[in-house]
């Protein structure tokens, strides 16, 4: 099983990476790919570059073993689009069972990406919803087929959907970009090396140690 999990990461902070541990403790991976929307098709300017929030990326998953950052949409030009990079790792392993992580928010908007329904054909869908938050989707989204039971994951190489059902940290990186703007600290958010690395590079308005 190959699961993805992809993210603006600006920054990267705790709800990220205990999410992606979730995952794997929930499917045993031993490995998760946390992949850097480099060019994120839905978002304005990002706070820190591609090059810094890749480097974050990567000092957050020494946090982990199981977690790998994954570079893939830094190498391709154009819009950072889900599908495209579904399409190439189907491509390298058309037989294998391919896992997106994706967040119960963002889910929601999923008919709003582009070439939405290709995703699902590409890979199964790992939604990360909160107990007791039941989804109001789309209409056109409930012909997807719902697993259960995790096993059943790993019964088809895409094309399903299921519910991590775990309580997931409420952090968000817009909250933690503000609290830096305003000067306080959100050490306690973020890995200790992110911390470290946006103090060094006065990221978010943050101003560097004399």
């Amino acid at each position: 099983m190959i699961c993805l999990y992809g993210g603006t990461f600006d920054p990267v902070h705790n709800g990220h990476l205990h999410a992606a541990a979730a995952v794997c403790d929930a499917l045993g991976l031993a490995e998760i790919l946390l992949v850097l929307s480099a060019r994120p098709s839905h978002r304005g300017a990002q706070g820190a570059t591609m090059a810094q929030r890749w480097a974050m990326l990567q000092l957050a998953c020494q946090q982990d073993p199981r977690l790998c950052a994954d570079d893939r949409e830094l190498k391709r030009s154009g819009p950072s689009y889900t599908v495209h990079t579904l399409q190439d790792v189907r491509a390298a392993f058309p037989d294998a069972v391919i896992c997106w992580v994706i967040g119960s928010d963002a889910y929601r908007l999923l008919p709003s990406w582009h070439q939405w329904q290709r995703i699902v054909e590409l890979a199964n869908l790992i939604v990360l919803n909160r107990p007791g938050h039941p989804l109001a989707l789309d209409a056109a989204m409930t012909s997807f087929t719902r697993k259960h039971q995790v096993q059943q994951l790993g019964d088809e190489p895409a094309g399903s959907v299921w519910m991590l059902e775990r309580e997931m940290r409420e952090i968000s990186a817009a909250s933690i970009r503000q609290l830096l703007a305003s000067g306080a600290s959100a050490d306690h958010l973020l890995p200790g090396p992110v911390a470290t690395y946006i103090r060094q590079h006065s990221l978010y308005g943050v101003v560097s140690d004399p």
